[in-house]
Order: structure tokens, then sequence, then C-alpha cells
């Protein structure tokens, strides 16, 4: 999950009008974006692995990458990998779901079957491992309603000092 820092922000509009929608219940950087990492490898600056998500206007991908922001913030998901990837692998080239996103504030419907949001795919990978989560949810919902049946991971390795 990758939060509403003040950088990402101002980078662009649609970065601050999800934000806007995380809720007023956040202070000041909701969840905006989510992808689900496949994690490979990891270093105390980077975590390498296969990553499942879709941007704004583009098509969901599984692509190996680097995440390197250390704004990220990760659960470890105790559900059935090989199906999460396997909905991913299903699903890849399907394009954006702009209905859904624009009315997702309104109605938290699905309103597509082979369109998608981010937090829409990474939720439908997450019910096809096992998870109980909603089928279409902002971000910042997603990352709450999944707080309590994950906990947080660390998956970079930084050098412990005491």
């Amino acid at each position: 999950f990758l939060p509403a820092t003040e950088e990402l922000r101002n980078t662009h509009w649609l970065n601050r009008v999800a934000a806007y929608f995380g809720g007023p219940s956040v202070a000041t950087q909701p969840m905006i974006h989510t992808e689900l990492l496949f994690a490979e490898q990891s270093t105390d600056s980077e975590i390498i692995g296969n990553s499942c998500s879709i941007h704004y206007n583009g098509e969901v991908f599984l692509e190996s990458k680097r995440f390197s922001r250390t704004e990220w913030h990760f659960r470890e998901c105790p559900w059935d990998i090989d199906a999460a990837m396997e909905f991913c692998k299903q699903h890849v080239g399907e394009r954006f779901n702009h209905v859904g996103y624009y009315l997702n504030p309104l109605c938290a419907a699905r309103m597509s079957r082979n369109r998608w949001f981010c937090s829409e795919i990474v939720a439908g990978a997450l019910r096809a491992a096992g998870a109980d989560v909603a089928q279409s949810l902002h971000p910042q919902r997603l990352f709450e309603s999944l707080q309590e049946i994950t906990t947080p991971a660390c998956p970079r390795q930084p050098p412990m000092h005491f």
C-alpha cells in the first residue's frame, strides 16, 4: 500500500482526489495505491518480486518490479499465494475501470467483470486466494479491512543496531 505523501499529492491531481476520498478518519496520508507483491528477494534498500496491479488508464500488469520507496506499507497475507498468482495471470492486459473508479466513493459495487482499478484487482486476487474482503474498495478501505486479518511485513533487510 502506498500512502498519499505530500510528494505524491503534488505529483498529480488524481493522487489528491484519491487522498481526499480516503476519508476524514485518516489524518494526512491515506493509502491511495495498492499492489500485490510476490516477493522474491530483498536488501536493505529494495524489494524485488512480481507485482500485480493497474495504474490509471493502464492495463492490469504482473511483472517484475523493484520496490525502493520507503513509504510502501507491506502486509503479509496468509492465504493461497498460488491461487492469487493464477488470478493475476488470468487478468493481465485487462483495462482500467473508469466507471467503478469514479463511482466508488458513492457506490462500492463492482461495475465490470474485466475492468479494474488498483484496489479491485488486488481484492480480486486476495478473494481468489481465500480472503474475505469486499470486491470494490478504495485503497484506504482495503488497507483498513486487511489490518485485522493480516500482519505488517517488513520484507527489507535493514541493518539492526542495538
